[in-house]
């Protein structure tokens, strides 16, 4: 992995700072939200204490007092008058809550459903009877089928169920001593796909506070015993009271009331008195509700906040947590199904404390309701949301600015390897030479310490390359005097009289010398021919011309080998010196004809292209070794297999590589691909 990736990486670590904001935030929230329950906690108890030291308000109806649960029938508040047609259309529409009544075994039998709109009471009952039975008129009685009764304070009626038309309120008269039809009552009876269903209406002074309602379920019209009974009349016979809210409570609870708050009053059995405030189960759309991408948002918030799922405010009632028991409790609460208020995922906080009387020397005083107060968290929830905001902008920003300058600093290191990579790569030329000018920085750094290791390491090297290349030219110059005088003495022993070895001896000592003397000529002719290289003049000459001549040439210098030429038509104009090219050339011819075998062929081609010129020489022969495709044009380097007999000391293609250096081109040795011979590649730039 490369430097600036590795430091990127290093960078990322800068999130850490809006994970702990994220932390904070979390705790900050936390202890929001418990001050929240604190606060409804305290207005609940307030409002309690003032209940308490009041009972009148919350327990008006003394008759309450001691009566069983489940005796007591809610009336719910109407909009508007329900129309008697049996089906409930307008019950339904306004979401009022059933009351399920259950049989002796505890199942489901039928729902029922109170309101009171002026002076009248109405009533919805939907039975479950998979076989219902009507009244039979063969068969003595009011009744004799399935039926519905109806308990008040003072009387009692029975209905007959039927399968639809109007209502029959039947009622025992004992000064006439026979049943008579209660006209109060109205109703009518309609069938239902579960059984079937009544809707009737009686005027309030009828019930006289109380009501029950009980539902007999016979399998036959015999007047028999019933199957199923359910209902809400007690074992004692006496109807429970008519629960509805109260305008003296609800007019002490406006005191208490406050923006954004909900307070609610419920009795013994959850049942509500009273209620004011914001109305969750409104669906009232809030001129700030977020539109197009706000949920994005929230679900943003809600995971940096990490506010996990909460049960829904229930819909048309009351949780059972906040009212059946004695104990102050609070729960938290997701917005009701279908709310539109200001956000789609607010968090609503209710708290119940009960309300108990304070009547002395009593062991155990009795509940008279609860006290319910919630509230959503839409406020706390906007300072949170900005400060979370804030929070993400300035450690977006400060991480931002950091993996800006890490990447900044991370590209002008990397800038700084590289460029030490490349002058590292290119202070050494192909030949091993060393090409010099390695750049030395200023910088104090460990890096720019490293650099100037380098460059101090390639200057020594340098100067003993120097040392190197003069070595050659000292030893020539040094040699030339002993040699001398080892020949003439060599020269003047074989002018006496020798016996036949010791002329052989000598005679091989003045072969040694001479070749001795042959390599310090051509050491010295090298160095001199460097030096003339360097000096050559450089002129404008077509290499079609030359290649041609020269091809020629050896051709009729070496005719026991056959050479071809390969160039483009016309002239191909190059500016350099022709006679070092020449005498390039005449390097590689010599090689190849040493090599070649008899009447193989040495190929000759030239190839242009936009920026060079490429001229090969190609013969068959032995391949060369591996690992000797540049050591070729050393000095002193030569793979001839003659033993050194034959005089070559490997200073042709070195000669022939500071002909192609100083031409600013490329000379290249490779094995053909045919695996046959060898080809030599000169690349010059045009």
């Amino acid at each position: 992995m490369k430097l600036r990736s590795q430091l990127v990486l290093l960078s990322l670590c800068t999130l850490a700072l809006p994970w702990a904001g994220c932390q904070y935030l979390r705790q900050v929230d936390e202890a929001l939200s418990q001050g929240q329950m604190q606060t409804l906690e305290a207005t609940a108890n307030a409002i309690a204490a003032r209940l308490a030291s009041a009972p009148e308000l919350i327990a008006p109806d003394s008759r309450r007092t001691g009566r069983p649960p489940g005796a007591q029938l809610y009336l719910n508040p109407l909009r508007q008058a329900p129309v008697l047609d049996g089906y409930g259309e307008e019950w339904r529409a306004q979401g009022l809550p059933p009351r399920v009544l259950e049989d002796q075994r505890g199942n489901p039998q039928a729902r029922i459903t109170l309101g009171r709109r002026g002076s009248q009471i109405y009533l919805l009952l939907t039975a479950q009877d998979t076989t219902p039975s009507y009244r039979d008129p063969r068969v003595p009685g009011v009744s004799n089928g399935d039926t519905i009764e109806l308990y008040t304070a003072q009387q009692q009626y029975t209905l007959p169920v039927a399968s639809q038309g109007p209502v029959q309120a039947m009622w025992y008269n004992p000064r006439r001593g026979k049943y008579e039809r209660e006209l109060r009552i109205r109703g009518r009876w309609a069938a239902s796909p579960q059984g079937y269903q009544l809707e009737l209406t009686m005027p309030s002074t009828l019930s006289n506070g109380e009501l029950a309602v009980r539902i007999l379920d016979r399998e036959r019209s015999d007047g028999g015993i019933p199957a199923r009974i359910a209902g809400t009349l007690p074992t004692d016979g006496r109807p429970g009271t008519l629960v509805e809210p109260l305008p003296v409570l609800q007019q002490e609870l406006e005191h208490f009331a406050r923006p954004e708050l909900q307070l609610t009053v419920v009795d013994q059995e959850g049942f509500l008195l009273a209620r004011t405030g914001r109305d969750w189960h409104r669906h009232e759309l809030d001129e700030n509700t977020p539109g197009g991408y706000g949920w994005l948002r929230d679900w943003f918030y809600r995971q940096v906040l990490a506010t996990g799922a909460l049960p829904p405010l229930p819909d048309n009632h009351l949780p059972e947590t906040l009212t059946q028991n004695r104990e102050t409790a609070s729960q938290w609460f997701a917005a009701p199904s279908g709310y539109t208020g200001s956000r789609s995922d607010e968090r609503i906080g209710a708290v119940s404390v009960p309300v108990v009387t304070r009547a002395d020397n009593i062991i155990e005083r009795p509940l008279l309701g609860r006290v319910i107060t919630a509230q959503s968290t839409s406020a706390l929830q906007s300072l949170t949301e900005s400060a979370a905001r804030r929070l993400w902008l300035t450690t977006a920003s400060a991480a931002g600015l950091v993996l800006l300058l890490l990447l900044g600093y991370a590209s002008w290191l990397s800038w700084r390897i590289r460029k030490l990579h490349k002058a590292a790569q290119t202070a050494v030329d192909a030949s091993g030479r060393l090409r010099g000018g390695f750049p030395r920085p200023i910088l104090n750094d460990e890096l720019g310490a490293l650099n100037r290791a380098f460059a101090s390491l390639l200057s020594e090297l340098d100067h003993y390359h120097q040392y190197l290349r003069s070595l050659a030219s000292k030893l020539s110059h040094e040699l030339r005097t002993p040699l001398a005088v080892m020949r003439s003495s060599l020269d003047n022993l074989a002018a006496g009289e020798l016996d036949s070895d010791s002329r052989r001896y000598a005679e091989r000592a003045a072969e040694g010398g001479a070749r001795l003397s042959s390599i310090l000529n051509a050491l010295s002719a090298a160095n001199h021919l460097e030096a003339s290289i360097s000096q050559a003049d450089r002129e404008e000459f077509d290499l079609h011309d030359l290649l041609q001549l020269l091809t020629q040439s050896y051709a009729d210098a070496h005719p026991s080998h056959r050479f071809s030429l390969q160039s483009p038509d016309g002239p191909q104009l190059y500016y350099g010196a022709p006679e070092l090219l020449a005498q390039l050339l005449d390097k590689l011819a010599d090689n190849a004809v040493s090599f070649a075998p008899e009447d193989s062929e040495i190929q000759f081609e030239l190839e242009t292209t936009t920026r060079a010129y490429h001229i090969s020489v190609s013969n068959d022969g032995p391949l060369l070794p591996e690992g000797f495709g540049q050591k070729l044009f050393d000095s002193l380097v030569s793979v001839r297999n003659d033993g050194g007999k034959a005089g070559h000391l490997g200073l042709g293609l070195h000669i022939a590589r500071l002909i192609a250096d100083f031409h600013q081109g490329e000379l290249k040795a490779a094995n053909r691909e045919d695996g046959r011979g060898v080809i030599f590649t000169l690349l010059l730039p045009r």
